[in-house]
């Protein structure tokens, strides 16, 4: 069951103290794969990521904690059924990974997923 509160919703889940767990929405923005550099974002800076961040396409809403959760959302979905309730699917996307964009729907920050951990970002606009 969720419960809408502005751009965030609280799933009903509860913590290890019993209190409702507070999620926000988060959009994910991956390149196409048939855009040229699909293979090399393991190589890009957080900048090189910005210059072309408007040919990412947006894929999908994930309901989540922080980046960390949204990462392991995506990544664990196929290992428990639950967590892929947490996705709503706009396009076909695949797992997080390094030099895809999160974008937190209630603060509007953007972030690309970095090597280790992830980097603050401003978004280019889709021509």
């Amino acid at each position: 069951m969720h419960f809408w509160s502005g751009d965030s919703i609280i799933i009903n889940m509860m913590n290890k103290k019993g209190n409702a767990m507070k999620f926000n929405r988060y959009a994910i923005y991956q390149l196409p794969f048939e855009n040229e550099n699909s293979r090399e974002l393991s190589f890009m800076e957080a900048s090189q990521i910005e210059e072309i961040s408007d040919q990412y396409e947006f894929v999908a809403v994930i309901e989540a904690r922080d980046l960390e959760h949204v990462f392991t959302i995506s990544n664990c979905c196929d290992m428990d059924p639950k967590l892929e309730t947490l996705i709503e699917r706009v396009l076909p996307m695949h797992s997080i990974s390094v030099g895809d964009i999160i974008h937190n729907l209630g603060t509007d920050d953007t972030f690309v997923v970095a090597n280790f951990g992830f980097t603050k970002i401003n978004m280019k606009e889709a021509v």
